[in-house]
């Protein structure tokens, strides 16, 4: 059920302790990946997808323990339209363009876009939910947003063409991401998070598997012990982020979550630096990065009006 709308409160400690375990745990992802493809021998896109497949499928097996045996009939009382937008926007669609952007750019870069996912968030709300529409100073940010990746896709000397369809790819991510983080804050006050989370995981993860069946074979014919146990944390990451991301959106409003986000850029830029061989932060993409990170922060001083949507677990 909802709880009627309430005037903006501090946030708990919790909230912020949760927000950076996803923070982190999201962050690792990008260098894991990104090393995988050469140390685990996975060449092809179909095979980064079947890559992506076993890992959101595996998730979502993780999470079905936690579901205390309401799995069907909640996913039956679920509403089809936003369940279905979740499946294709959390985890179909979103990895289908993630995994294709980081094939063909940096991790720092992609790290750095994922914070684009709180402005197609502004975008998005009043749209699909009612919220209150972005105000002039949310416009400058996202123009002073789409600058900042203007410079952080541009590197003097190189070849860009990669640099411009991985930013395209790593945006079309995060729109994905965003429609899906919607239709769940409409899904969460019937079904909860936890559940349509663990469909979404586990259904996509098919999806993704069934897209690369002609790259099967490949894969299996170097699967070893390594594949595996980068496969299960990685699923881990999965289960563990999602679960506690879509338990927070259905507790807060939108917008206040998207104000943190810009906590998931920041650790996939430090810990894709840090671990992926090769990677640095060239001037452009510091430059850009100096600028979508103030947007972001100053995208999270904006008061929001006292229209403070919460739902608790039905």
């Amino acid at each position: 059920m909802s709880c009627p709308p309430q005037s903006k409160a501090v946030l708990p400690l919790s909230f912020y302790l949760q927000v950076i375990l996803c923070a982190v745990l999201w962050g690792s992802a990008f260098p894991v990946i990104k090393n995988s493809y050469t140390h685990l021998n996975i060449e092809s896109y179909g095979e980064q997808l079947v890559f992506a497949g076993s890992r959101f499928a595996l998730a979502g097996l993780l999470l079905l323990p936690l579901c205390r045996g309401t799995f069907v009939a909640k996913i039956r009382k679920a509403p089809s339209l936003p369940l279905l937008g979740i499946v294709l926007g959390q985890t179909y669609l979103q990895y289908i363009f993630f995994y294709y952007g980081l094939s063909i750019s940096s991790g720092a870069l992609g790290a750095l876009l994922v914070g684009s996912g709180s402005f197609w968030w502004m975008l998005l709300a009043p749209l699909m939910l009612k919220t209150p529409a972005p105000t002039k100073r949310h416009w400058l940010l996202l123009i002073g947003c789409c600058v900042g990746i203007i410079f952080a896709v541009y590197t003097p000397g190189k070849d860009m063409a990669n640099a411009k369809i991985g930013s395209i790819a790593f945006l079309l991510a995060t729109l994905s991401g965003a429609i899906a983080a919607i239709f769940m804050k409409r899904i969460a006050p019937v079904a909860g998070s936890l559940i349509p989370t663990s469909f979404s995981l586990g259904f996509g993860g098919l999806l993704l598997l069934l897209t690369a069946t002609s790259s099967w074979s490949a894969y299996i014919s170097h699967f070893n012990w390594s594949t595996f146990w980068v496969t299960l944390y990685l699923a881990i990451v999965s289960a563990a982020g999602f679960a506690i991301w879509n338990r927070l959106i259905q507790i807060y409003s939108v917008n206040t979550l998207s104000s943190f986000r810009f906590l998931i850029p920041l650790m996939g830029v430090i810990e894709s630096v840090l671990f992926i061989p090769g990677e640095r932060i060239h001037s452009g993409l510091l430059i850009g990065g100096i600028i979508i990170f103030s947007c972001l922060i100053g995208a999270a001083k904006i008061k929001e009006a006292p229209v403070e949507e919460r739902y608790v677990r039905a």
